[in-house]
C-alpha cells in the first residue's frame, strides 16, 4: 500500500453506483429525526445553547464547544435550541457516508469494499438512531473519519495535511478522546510531511494548539474535574465496575443487541483479522491503529451503560473490518455487493422499529414536564424533581420553583406545607399519576436505557426526622439538612429487599481527625467507617422491618459552628426504595 501516490480513479459506473447508494443513505437520515428531545445530555446541551456555562454543566464537561458553536449557528435557521442540535447532527449523518467511502479508499479498499463499509456504518443501529437526534456522538464520528482519510491523503499532499489536522483539531473541540483516534494518523503523515518540508509540520501544530486552545483554554478545571469523575466512577477502577473480561462481548461484539447480526459482523470481522494477519495487509494495520486505542479507552474508561451511543466512536473499524471479511470470502464481486447489502439491509430492517417510535412520538421526558405544566400550579402545590429529570423541567420550565432530591426512590428532607407532587424517571418503583411510557423493543437495545418511563405523581412517601436535625436549608433547588452527633430518622413502610442511600459532606475541618461514622438500620449497624474523603455516598441493601424502620446516624466528632450548632454531618440526598 504507497500512500504516496493517489488511488486509482472511479469509472463512470462506479461513480454512478456511489451516486445511488450515497442519495439512498442520505434519504435515510431523515427518516431517524426524532419529534423531540428525550435524554439527559440532549437536555444540556439545550441548557448549553441558551446560557453556555461549563462549570454549571451547560452543557456538561467538556463542554463540546464546537458542537454547541456549530448549533448557534444553525440556530439562526431553526425555530428551537433542539432543532439547531439536531440539525448539525442530521448534516454530519448524510455525511457518514462520503466521510467513510473517501477514508476506505485513502486505506485502499476495493471499490465494492468501500461502498459496503461505507454503507454498514451508516446503517448501524446506533449510528443511523443517533443521527436524528441531539446528541453530539455522529457529528464527532464524522468529523473525526473526514480528519483520518485526509492525514492520509497528506501523506503525499500538504494541504490535506493541514485540512486534516484543522478537522482533527475541531473533532477534539466535540470531544477530547478523538485525541486517540488521531495519534497514529497524525504520527504517520508527519512523518511523510517532515521529509519534504518541517514547516508543513510546525504549521500544522500552530493549527491543532489554537483549535483546541480556544475550543478548552477557559474550561481546563471542569475538564479536569469531570476526567477525575470518569476515573472513579465509571472506569475499571470503580469499586463497582464489573471485572473487564466481562464487558469484552458488550463492547466489541454486542455493540447492536441483536444475536444475529451481531454474530454475522463479528464472523466477517474474524475473517478479516485473520487473513489480513496472513497476508500482512497494511490497511487492515492501519484501520486497528487508527481506532483500536479509542475502543480499549472506551472499554477501560467510559460508561457500559451507555455502551451503544460509545461505540460510534469506534464503529468506523468494524464496518471496515466487517466488509473486508466479506471481500475475502466473496469470490466475485456480484456475490460481495449480496452479502454486504443482505446485511445492510439486516441492519435496516432491525433499526426501523425503533425510528418510527422516535419519529412519531413525544418522549416520556418531555411529556412529563407538561404535564407540569398543564396540571400544577406553583402558588397552591409544591413540587419535587429527581435529579435525573431536573435538566427537563430547566429547559422547558426555567422559572417553575421545585425541590431537588436524588432518585425515584428519593425522601424530601423537609416536610411539604401544601400538596406535594413528584416528577421522576421511573425504573424500580410503581408509577402512578400522570404516566408516560415508551415502546420498549429495538429501541430498548439502541438508546440509552433510561426514560422510557416517567410520572408525575403525588409524592409517594415522605420520612420523619424525629431527633437530632437541625431545620433544613436551601442552597437553590437543593435541599440540605444538617445533624449533631447523633441523628434519629424514621422511613416509610417497606417490603422485600429495599435500597438505602445516603450522600452526605463532613466538614472539611473534622477530616485530619477522621471521625468514626456509624449508620444503624432498626436498631441493627450495618455500616462503621471512618471517611477518607469529604463528600461521600453510601448504599445499602437493607431488608425492611414489618412496620416502621429506623435510621440512626451517630458520628464521634463534631464541629462547633458560628452560632450555637454543633454540627456533624450534612446529608444532602436521602433515597429509600425497591431494589
Amino acid at each position: 500500500m504507497n500512500l504516496s501516490a493517489a488511488p486509482s480513479p472511479l469509472t463512470a459506473r462506479e461513480r454512478a453506483i456511489y451516486l445511488i447508494v450515497l442519495l439512498i443513505c442520505a434519504a435515510s437520515r431523515f427518516l431517524a429525526i426524532a419529534r423531540s428531545l428525550w435524554d439527559w445530555d440532549e437536555a444540556l446541551f439545550c441548557l448549553g445553547m441558551r446560557s453556555y456555562d461549563v462549570a454549571s454543566h451547560h452543557p456538561h464537561p467538556p463542554g463540546f464547544p464546537v458542537y454547541i458553536a456549530a448549533a448557534k449557528i444553525a440556530r439562526l435557521f431553526v425555530n428551537s435550541d433542539f432543532r439547531a442540535l439536531q440539525a448539525v447532527n442530521l448534516i454530519a449523518a448524510v455525511l457518514v457516508f462520503p466521510a467513510m467511502f473517501m477514508l476506505a479508499r485513502e486505506l485502499r479498499l476495493k471499490f465494492t469494499t468501500s461502498v459496503i463499509a461505507s454503507a454498514l456504518l451508516a446503517f448501524f443501529p446506533n449510528v443511523w438512531f443517533f443521527g436524528g437526534t441531539g446528541f453530539s456522538d455522529v457529528t464527532s464520528i464524522t468529523l473525526v473519519i473526514y480528519a483520518v482519510a485526509f492525514l492520509f491523503r497528506g501523506c503525499r499532499d500538504s494541504n490535506a495535511y493541514f485540512v486534516g489536522t484543522f478537522l482533527l483539531a475541531l473533532s477534539v473541540g466535540i470531544r477530547p478522546q478523538n485525541l486517540l483516534v488521531g495519534i497514529f494518523p497524525v504520527a504517520l503523515a508527519t512523518w511523510y510531511r517532515a521529509r519534504e518540508s518541517v514547516r508543513d509540520v510546525g504549521f500544522a501544530a500552530l493549527i491543532a494548539m489554537g483549535v483546541i486552545g480556544v475550543s478548552y483554554a477557559s474550561y481546563l478545571n471542569a475538564i479536569r474535574v469531570y476526567g477525575e469523575y470518569i476515573a472513579k466512577v465509571d472506569s475499571f477502577r470503580s469499586p463497582d465496575h464489573p471485572p473487564l473480561w466481562r464487558l469484552i462481548d458488550r463492547f466489541f461484539v454486542k455493540q447492536y443487541e441483536s444475536p444475529g447480526l451481531s454474530l454475522a459482523t463479528s464472523l466477517f470481522v474474524a475473517i478479516s483479522i485473520v487473513g489480513a494477519i496472513r497476508a500482512r495487509d497494511r490497511s487492515m494495520l492501519y484501520n486497528a491503529a487508527t481506532f483500536a486505542p479509542f475502543a480499549i479507552a472506551a472499554w477501560l474508561m467510559l460508561d457500559r451503560f451507555s455502551i451503544s451511543r460509545f461505540s460510534i466512536g469506534y464503529a468506523p473499524m468494524f464496518a471496515i473490518f466487517a466488509a473486508d471479511g466479506i471481500a475475502r470470502i466473496s469470490r466475485r464481486s456480484d456475490i460481495e455487493s449480496l452479502l454486504g447489502a443482505a446485511l445492510v439491509v439486516g441492519f435496516a430492517i432491525y433499526t426501523w422499529p425503533a425510528l418510527t417510535i422516535t419519529r412519531q412520538t413525544i418522549s416520556p421526558s418531555v411529556l412529563g414536564v407538561d404535564a407540569v405544566r398543564q396540571h400544577l400550579n406553583p402558588r397552591t402545590s409544591d413540587l419535587y424533581v429527581a435529579f435525573p429529570m431536573s435538566p427537563f423541567i430547566d429547559t422547558f420550565l426555567p422559572y417553575y420553583p421545585y425541590r431537588q432530591v436524588f432518585d425515584e426512590r428519593g425522601l424530601p428532607l423537609s416536610t411539604a406545607d401544601r400538596t406535594a407532587y413528584f416528577l421522576t424517571e421511573v425504573y424500580h418503583t410503581e408509577a402512578k399519576g400522570w404516566v408516560f411510557r415508551r415502546e420498549r423493543g429495538a429501541l430498548w437495545n439502541i438508546a440509552r436505557r433510561h426514560y422510557f418511563e416517567v410520572a408525575l405523581e403525588p409524592l409517594p412517601q415522605s420520612a420523619q426526622f424525629v431527633a437530632g436535625w437541625y431545620p433544613p436549608e436551601r442552597r437553590g433547588v437543593e435541599e440540605l439538612r444538617w445533624m449533631g452527633k447523633h441523628s434519629v430518622t424514621l422511613l416509610p413502610p417497606a417490603k422485600g429487599t429495599t435500597k438505602l442511600r445516603v450522600q452526605f459532606d463532613v466538614p472539611d475541618e473534622l477530616m485530619a481527625s477522621r471521625p468514626t461514622v456509624t449508620f444503624l438500620m432498626n436498631g441493627a449497624v450495618i455500616d462503621r467507617f471512618q471517611p477518607n474523603e469529604a463528600h461521600l455516598v453510601r448504599e445499602y441493601e437493607v431488608t425492611p422491618g414489618p412496620e416502621r424502620n429506623t435510621l440512626e446516624i451517630t458520628t464521634d466528632r463534631t464541629l462547633r459552628s458560628s452560632d450555637p450548632r454543633e454540627l456533624g454531618l450534612l446529608i444532602r440526598y436521602l433515597s429509600w426504595g425497591p431494589e
